[in-house]
């Protein structure tokens, strides 16, 4: 039976041949590659479908995904497999199953890495040695508090001679930067200095394995084999005796390595860089000289990043700097060891464990034989999905867990590993996949997408080819070549034209000039891609960019042509500096003993305490007093500056929290902006020419709050959190994505896809500078002085390495989220020699089309089309002001507005895989739009009004209600006091007929009741989501209730708005059938219906 049962779940999933292997496997681990586009979740949810089917409980089988969205996700696609596995079910007993299962999901173990670690360790919490209640610190959080303890940490230090030697060698700055970076990765840090690095002979490695490199090595033994005369017969006098001084220097170099000094021996090699590979002596036809040429080609390579010598700013290798860093780095090892104390001190107060604290203790646990067996009981099958992502600590607890072989399954793509920024190793997940492979395990590489058309893919994958390779590379595991896909889709939808690849430049004398002029020629472009109906709506458009800092010229270029857009760019906004100070003054506003809000809000640029004045206050006994009973008592102990900011500080609060949860937050923010006159700080700041971004900054963020119609300081916060999960830049609340074109960086578009992809601001190099710190697995610790220790030489050049293999891997992701067509787009500007070139991803791509960018230059505004190997084309074109094209003040002319198809930015509990998604939701009103004249009222805008009052279940008569309505009515655009007022009355006659019908009664003794519940769900080939106005449990059953505003003055209107909503009601119903598993009633309420609430009950 359970044979017969597995084989009809496994079928009704319709999996490919490799999908199927993957699925169905059991007495194997099994690893798959997975594509960009192959259907890896649905493998993954038909094999979890497929181990319950083997009578497998919910709780035996845990799958571990990388975010909580995708957790969400999974969770709800297994449901769903489930919900179809019931209504398929040929017995009794199989439905009995099903529903049990079914049952049993609410206490699956679908979660992140960190869920089932903070598990494990809630499990066993006297071996752990913790509180099993402990609160798991979130990011913001535990980067107020880790500050907390450094600024703490330095001002201990500062007072102790042993450490003053710190300070002569870094400012306060570059210390705190140096701790913060160490606390960090303090698991990491830990590590490296139990392992204790020898520094020297890290670098002896380094520079041996340099100078025997095969080229260097064997060009040297060339030039040694000549004998003197055959030597000048070769080379002349001068380049003889420069080859001469060259092998000497060389053979000094080899000497020094061999006594283990690799500063002297690092000092004869840059020598002989520096002053012996000259090229402009000798004959052209010399051998030598041609050799010579060779060695500086190689160790400008493999040499220069340690050594220097190739730039005539290079510093020499320096053995006083040198020693330095040997004499510091057990200094440092001693301050990490106090700061990691102290830290883990104040989360032990706290009760709290930060994410490092859920990896390294659950890792622990599991190294205890009896821990170890119990979880392996526990669990019979273990799925970890993006495990690219994944690092060593990560590995070795799934594979503790996993136990025995056959009971892991693993799925990843290498090439899709972009999170190093996040310590995820790619390395991790390739040596995985060569460990199961030696074991006899199943490694399958699931090699068809389902996203990108052949033409697409097979232009795409030329691209790709070139710029990536597709050989490995042993001495660089990090690096992943590319593969290519096939493509299931073998032609390109009607409407999409050839070719299916453009390029388009934009050229200017330089960056500054040349990227608004890429950005509007893009916009140009998409102009008349839409006029050509190639794009159907905005919502078919995706810009992804490396960094959202390329967002401006873009929104700037769309506003000016009319394009809708909505900038999406994940916790960006919430997290930059002004608006991270703002937020944290409101945590402080909402709860003035949380000293870690109040830390930051005394050091805020608003007030500006000093250290040592937040030092005074804290320690005035021997036991820390808090900040705000401080602030409270005797301040004399303050110099005269800091007491009469703490002055200020009291009355400012003082002011403040009476008002607090009172009015709304929007109001509170305005009073505190006006208060501490927060503008002119931000003036002063704002000093790097930006034009005023930290002011249009501080209005978004006001925005927001009368968006949000908040009048709970805690709740808007949390409301905050919320959008940032949404992933909506700068507050824009998901749904204002729908209708418009979508900017994000690639990061935030992973694992999703869209029909038309730009690649924009493909010309932008990747950050450059180096950091002050690293920290290496093979390295160790390594840290910047002047001149740079050779450490940390190596170690910067390692880094520097590896971003860039993960650059091309992110690369590869953004030109594979395309489904029908992409579009590289960026700016070119002239070399010295006055030639037109494109740099950054732009050039490689444009040398890899064969597109010359200074020809296309020459030809502005003419096309051109260039073959590619796969006999596919791409179309190029090039703007510039110079050479004509799009003049630089030449204005894109908007185009007539249509009504758009609605599709959601994310599906809410879907990964992307629809063609066409449906949202029933009415598109959002921009916030702070004028409205027109004091007489009208925009259509919707009294329904958003009532809406939002009803999702907060308020009525005449509760005090939180005007300013809801008045906010509303605000962010609705309604500016003149007339219209408010009007439309503040209109909502308040709804909502009273409301309160005094029977039904709000009814709502009210609801045992269980959602208000604008979101919901997701796969139907046929395509995605439903939306929000439900309500859900409630009534005697009767389950109702869903949509409130309707619409103004019915005949019964034919009522008539024709129940056909009109009968639709959507019924994918509502469908919706909840989904979630819970039962049918429920659905109504629609007319709030004004002659005057009066009338209810239509539907099917």
């Amino acid at each position: 039976m359970t044979e017969i049962l597995r084989e009809r779940v496994i079928t009704s999933f319709g999996l490919t041949p490799d999908q199927r292997d993957a699925a169905i496997e059991r007495n194997r681990d099994i690893v798959v590659t997975a594509g960009a586009g192959s259907g890896k979740t649905r493998t993954l949810v038909a094999r979890y479908a497929s181990l319950l089917a083997d009578g497998l409980s919910p709780r035996a089988v845990v799958a571990v995904t990388f975010t909580e969205k995708a957790a969400r996700e999974m969770r709800s696609r297994v449901r769903q497999a489930l919900t179809d596995l019931l209504k398929q079910a040929s017995t009794e007993e199989e439905r009995q199953r099903w529903i049990t299962v079914n049952s049993e999901m609410d206490a699956a173990r679908i979660g992140t890495i960190h869920s089932i670690c903070a598990e494990i360790l809630r499990a066993h919490p006297a071996e752990a040695e913790i509180d099993p209640k402990f609160d798991v610190l979130d990011e913001g959080l535990t980067a107020a508090l880790r500050m907390n303890m450094i600024d703490e940490t330095i001002t201990v230090l500062a007072g102790q001679p042993e450490y003053s030697i710190l300070f002569q060698h870094f400012d306060i700055a570059s210390l705190r930067g140096l701790l913060g970076f160490l606390l960090e990765h303090r698991l990491e840090a830990q590590e490296t200095f139990e392992k204790s690095f020898d520094s020297v002979q890290v670098v002896n490695r380094a520079i041996r394995d340099g100078m025997q490199h095969e080229t260097i090595y064997g060009c040297i033994q060339e030039l040694r084999s000549f004998s003197q005369p055959s030597l000048l017969q070769d080379a002349g006098d001068k380049l003889t005796q420069q080859v001469q001084e060259l092998l000497a220097l060389w053979s000094d170099a080899e000497n020094a390595l061999a006594q283990n000094d690799p500063v002297a021996c690092a000092g004869f090699l840059y020598k002989a860089r520096r002053e012996k590979m000259k090229g402009n002596i000798g004959s052209k036809t010399s051998r030598a000289k041609a050799i010579v040429a060779e060695v500086q080609a190689a160790y400008d390579e493999c040499l220069n990043p340690i050594v220097g010598g190739k730039g005539a700013n290079d510093s020499p290798p320096d053995r006083e700097s040198e020693n330095r860093f040997l004499s510091l780095y057990p200094i440092i090892k001693a301050v990490f060891g106090l700061l990691a104390s102290a830290y883990q001190n104040a989360l032990c107060q706290r009760r709290a464990l930060d994410f490092d604290d859920l990896e390294s203790g659950a890792a622990r646990l599991l190294k205890i034989p009896e821990v170890r067996q119990h979880w392996q009981a526990e669990i019979a099958s273990l799925l970890v999905d993006e495990f690219q992502n994944t690092n060593e600590r990560q590995r070795q607890i799934v594979e503790a867990l996993a136990g025995a072989p056959g009971r892991l399954f693993v799925v990843g793509d290498a090439r899709q590993s972009i999170y190093r920024f996040r310590r995820a190793d790619v390395t991790v997940f390739r040596s995985i996949q060569q460990r199961v492979r030696i074991q006899g395990g199943l490694v399958i590489d699931l090699d068809q997408t389902y996203r990108a058309h052949e033409p697409l893919l097979q232009a795409t994958g030329d691209l790709l080819t070139t710029v990536m390779g597709t050989a490995d590379d042993t001495s660089r595991p990090y690096y992943v070549p590319f593969s290519p896909l096939h493509a299931v889709r073998k032609t390109e939808p009607e409407y999409i034209s050839h070719p299916h690849i453009e390029f388009i430049l934009g050229a200017g004398e330089d960056t500054v000039a040349a990227r608004p002029l890429a950005s509007r020629a893009l916009a140009a472009r998409l102009l008349e891609l839409k006029e050509q109906k190639q794009i159907r709506t905005w919502d078919d458009v995706t810009l992804l960019l490396r960094a959202s800092t390329g967002f401006a010229a873009y929104e700037n270029a769309f506003e000016d042509a009319g394009i809708p857009f909505v900038t999406v760019a994940g916790r960006g906004f919430y997290d930059r500096p002004e608006i991270r100070d703002v937020l944290n003054i409101l945590r402080a506003l909402a709860d003035p003993a949380d000293d870690l809000a109040m830390a930051g809000l005394l050091r805020s640029p608003a007030f500006g305490l000093t250290d040592a004045a937040l030092y005074q206050l804290r320690w005035q006994e021997d036991v820390p007093i808090p900040y705000w009973t401080a602030l409270q008592g005797d301040l004399e102990m303050l110099e005269d500056a800091d007491r009469t900011r703490a002055v200020r500080v009291r009355d400012i609060l003082n002011q403040l929290l009476p008002q607090v949860d009172r009015i709304t937050v929007a109001d509170l923010l305005k009073k505190l902006v006006d208060i501490t006159d927060y503008r002119s700080i931000l003036a002063v700041e704002d000093g790097n020419g930006t034009g005023g971004r930290l002011w249009r900054n501080l209005d978004k963020l006001l925005t927001d709050a009368q968006s949000s119609g908040q009048i709970n300081v805690r709740d808007f916060l949390e409301y905050l959190a919320t959008i940032n999960d949404a992933g909506a830049r700068e507050g824009e609340a998901p749904a204002e994505a729908q209708g418009s074109v979508r900017l994000m960086t690639i990061h935030k578009s992973k694992g999703l896809e869209f029909p038309v992809v730009v690649l924009a601001d493909a010309s932008r190099e990747p950050r450059g500078g180096s950091e002050a710190i690293y920290l290496s697995p093979q390295i160790g610790l390594s840290f910047k002085l002047d001149p740079p220790p050779m450490i940390y030489r190596l170690a910067k050049w390692e880094n520097q390495k590896q971003d860039e293999a993960e650059s091309l891997r992110l690369l590869y992701v953004a030109l594979t989220r395309a489904k029908d067509k992409l579009i590289i787009n960026g700016h070119s500007t002239p070399t010295s020699k006055g030639e037109w070139q494109a740099k950054a991803w732009l050039g490689d791509l444009c040398t890899a089309a064969q597109v010359d960018a200074d020809t296309l230059v020459q030809q502005s505004g003419t096309a051109m089309l260039l073959p590619l190997n796969s006999g596919q084309k791409v179309r190029a074109c090039a703007v510039s002001a110079e050479a004509g094209g799009l003049a630089a003040n030449e204005a894109v002319h908007p185009p007539s507005h249509e009504e758009a198809d609605l599709a959601p930015l994310y599906p809410s509990l879907l990964e992307p895989e629809a063609a066409v998604i449906h949202e029933d939701e009415p598109e959002e009103m921009h916030a702070w739009r004028a409205t027109g004249s004091a007489e009208t009222i925009p259509p919707g805008v009294v329904g958003q009004m009532v809406h939002k009052a009803i999702e907060l279940w308020l009525f005449p008569g509760d005090p939180q209600l005007l300013p809801l309505l008045e906010t509303a009515a605000l962010n609705a655009g309604l500016a003149h006091p007339v219209q408010q007022s009007t439309a503040v009355r209109h909502a308040v006659e709804y909502l009273e007929r409301l309160r005094n019908h029977p039904l709000r009664s009814e709502i009210d003794a609801a045992a269980q009741r959602y208000h604008e519940l979101p919901y997701s769900r796969r139907v046929d080939d395509h995605a439903e989501t939306g929000y439900i106005d309500l859900l409630y449990d009534s005697p009767s059953g389950w109702q869903i209730v949509d409130f309707k505003t619409d103004s019915i003055r005949s019964v034919k209107e009522r008539d024709d708005l129940i056909r009109q909503y009968s639709r959507q009601m019924r994918r509502y119903s469908g919706a909840v059938e989904t979630l819970i598993g039962q049918k429920a009633q659905t109504r629609i309420i007319f709030l004004d219906d002659h005057g009066r609430i009338e209810i239509a009950k539907i099917g």
